[in-house]
């Protein structure tokens, strides 16, 4: 079958946003770039709005007569969404009810005059309305994260069915088992098992659309009879490892969340595939698995205070809190450390039937870990990060903990926005959050609400957001964060602001040292030719996609100046307690998008006070580690440089305070990118000290790796010396 290219498209405004204060409501427009002519109408009962399309003005050229009616805006050879087909379209003049009913739309087919209802419009430009696409169900709907399952979908024609040499598409998650026909006893089988007419199977194919969507398609010589079924039946091992509720039929945008074998059907005149209605469709919903791991967390490293917070956390084996279902197993928790301490009972702590949280007082400086002991068996099931209480005259800096790397359902995720933080919080127990939404999937009314909400999160001193998002674009993607209440949307999709050499020119004049940026790993085009000293500072060293110690190694031997983070990139709306898969970790796809095969990582930040000023501070001077997950807490210096600092010395003295949350393996010195040292300690707490003898001039860079014996890792922010 020929590429689809779906270049008509319609968009609701009853999907739109609005924000307080602003005369407009927007939506993003995406698709294929082509460079026809287009025609473009507003179906709408507003009297005379105006439209803008990134920052092209179109005004009416005609308005038909009625209520609600259909003004044509003329003819354009614009090519929207250049370069990669998203741009943002905004409507002045329409008030929050008439946008419930109005539509937007974009058409090469110019010389159709739009007229009647948005059903009509559908089968002028696509052979057939949505509503006549037929209707979808499911079973199972309802799915454990994780689950081997077989699904049974049974579609049923429209009441018009469909016309000879039509076709039908079924749509699967690529991180789902690859579909395939042949094999009946094989993993992704495909098969229909009752049809009520000719049906022929025509091919399997990645999605000319989407390439999170798996496409297999058959062909229909003869069409199908009015509300005839085709049965279909699909077997996969591979299934989400997180919640995900999914039910738009329609695949407006590349990372639409469709739910599993949604159908599409296409007349063979208009080559174009037609979702079924959102309320003829079906959905389908994957839900947490039974509880069985237990998570406990403590604060880094903190003065004395009056009371330390310790939070249990209980979820599947997927890392999924489970909020429907009790957890089984009797415990009691022990504190070892200076003070020993059992709680036998803590029943009275629970906040929610996943979480409990207890407050510790006044703990004497030293370290401190918690473990909860399985009371039938004695088997320790779970042990807390440790925590380090220091005096209160200690002058070290308070190490705190978080992740700044995650997406949700404002752009290519899945999730509501407020929950990444409200998660961040109260489940992961995380210190600073914040959310990296790509630039270009939302709109500005969208960004002003992101921009509120990630503001009432922030408190000082107890918990600290910072406003970011994701450029991305042909340069490649950098995250970009301000200690300020506002940030200026900058898109790497939209033209003017595609060059990252004029964003970040910009992004430095408007804020100085109050903004911080780092590239995304896994999309770094040309470091070099587009890296920013004063603006790009730290490297996500570690994230959802892997380990990418080789690349930062390789910058940093070409003289880059960067710190390191530990990040995450999920999708499923998290930051840091993201799904893994113990023993399987980079083995199994664990978010929505193949590839995404490790857990969040995790930032350690160095921090005189917890707040937005001094959370940019530690990522512009580096003064932050990363770590693959485990909260390690690591203190390295050098001749008395500490981690990120530059400095001269006649003397290399290395020395590394290191507290594990399993036995530490080994710590090995990097040199310039080369092994230089190695020890191991095979200890949960372990001091470094080694004195380089056979010192040469000349300038290097020394980090630590530090393994623990469950593979987790933390990796130190460099120091660079110039020895003479």
């Amino acid at each position: 079958m020929e590429k689809e290219i779906r270049s008509d498209r319609i968009f609701p405004l009853k999907d739109a946003s609005f924000y307080p204060g602003n005369d407009f409501c927007d939506i993003l427009y995406f698709a294929p770039i082509v460079k026809d002519k287009k025609r473009l109408w507003l179906l709408t009962e507003a009297k005379k709005p105006f439209i803008f399309i990134d920052h092209y003005k179109f005004e009416p050229v005609k308005i038909k007569k009625g209520k609600f009616r259909w003004i044509d805006y003329g003819i354009t050879d614009l090519e929207i969404g250049k370069p990669r087909g998203f741009a943002q379209l905004k409507f002045f003049g329409i008030k929050y009810k008439e946008s419930l009913n109005s539509y937007f739309v974009v058409t090469t087919q110019i010389d159709e005059e739009l007229d009647g209802d948005i059903e009509n419009v559908e089968k002028v430009l696509f052979g057939l309305s949505m509503k006549q696409a037929g209707y979808s169900f499911i079973n199972p709907s309802i799915i454990e994260v994780g689950k081997q399952v077989k699904f049974t979908l049974i579609y049923r024609s429209g009441e018009k069915g469909l016309s000879e040499r039509s076709y039908i598409r079924f749509s699967v998650p690529n991180v789902f088992s690859y579909p395939q026909v042949k094999n009946k006893y094989g993993d992704g089988y495909f098969k229909i098992t009752h049809s009520d007419c000719k049906i022929k199977f025509e091919e399997i194919k990645i999605s000319d659309e989407s390439h999170r969507q798996i496409d297999v398609i058959y062909f229909l010589p003869e069409g199908i009879k009015p509300f005839g079924e085709i049965i279909v039946e699909y077997r996969t091992d591979d299934v989400f490892k997180c919640p995900v509720t999914s039910n738009t039929t329609e695949r407006r945008y590349w990372f639409s969340n469709m739910p599993v074998l949604s159908p599409a059907v296409c007349e063979n005149k208009k080559k174009i595939f037609v979702p079924v209605l959102k309320e003829n469709g079906h959905y389908t919903n994957f839900i947490a698995a039974n509880p069985e791991r237990i998570h406990l967390f403590f604060p880094g490293r903190v003065r004395k205070k009056k009371n330390i917070k310790l939070v249990g956390v209980i979820t599947d084996r997927y890392r999924n809190i489970v909020e429907d279902k009790n957890w089984k197993i009797k415990f009691h928790l022990k504190i070892e450390g200076k003070k020993e301490l059992e709680i036998k009972n803590i029943s009275n702590y629970f906040t929610n039937r996943y979480r409990f949280c207890l407050n510790f007082d006044n703990l004497d400086p030293g370290i401190y870990r918690v473990k909860a002991i399985n009371e039938d068996t004695g088997e320790i099931i779970s042990i807390s990060n440790p925590l380090e209480i220091m005096d209160e005259k200690d002058s070290r800096e308070e190490i705190y903990w978080g992740e700044i790397h995650g997406h949700t359902e404002m752009s290519d995720g899945i999730g509501k926005f407020e929950e990444l933080y409200i998660n961040a919080k109260e489940v992961g127990n995380l210190d600073f959050a914040s959310a990296a939404d790509h630039a270009c999937y939302f709109t500005d009314n969208q960004w002003e609400w992101m921009q509120d909400i990630t503001n009432s999160f922030n408190k000082d001193g107890e918990f600290c957001t910072l406003i970011g998002y994701e450029w991305a674009g042909n340069q490649g993607h950098r995250n970009i964060y301000t200690s300020e209440n506002k940030l200026k949307l900058f898109r790497g999709m939209y033209e003017p602001t595609s060059n990252l050499g004029v964003v970040y020119k910009e992004v430095e004049e408007l804020y100085g040292e109050k903004v911080v940026a780092g590239p995304h790993t896994r999309h770094i085009s040309h470091f070099w030719e587009f890296h920013n000293s004063f603006i790009e500072r730290f490297y996500e060293i570690y994230s959802m996609w892997g380990y990418f110690c080789e690349s930062a190694n390789k910058l940093l031997n070409e003289g880059a100046i960067v710190g390191f983070t530990g990040g995450g990139d999920c999708h499923s709306g998290k930051v840091f307690f993201s799904p893994e898969e113990k023993g399987k970790q980079g083995k199994t796809d664990l978010g929505i998008s193949k590839g995404s095969r490790y857990k969040c990582g995790i930032t350690g930040a160095f921090l005189k006070k917890l707040d937005r000023e001094n959370l940019i501070y530690a990522l512009r001077n580096r003064k932050t580690y990363a770590t693959t997950g485990d909260r390690i807490l690591v203190d390295f210096s050098i001749s008395g440089y500490k981690m990120g600092e530059i400095g001269k010395t006649d003397k290399v003295l290395l020395k590394a305070d290191i507290h594990g949350c399993d036995v530490i393996e080994k710590i090995e010195i990097i040199k310039n990118g080369n092994l230089f040292y190695i020890e191991k300690p095979m200890k949960l707490d372990y001091k470094l000290e080694y004195r380089e003898k056979e010192l040469k001039r000349g300038k290097f860079w020394y980090i630590l790796k530090i393994t623990q014996r469950n593979k987790e890792i933390a990796y130190t922010s460099p120091i660079w010396l110039e020895i003479f």
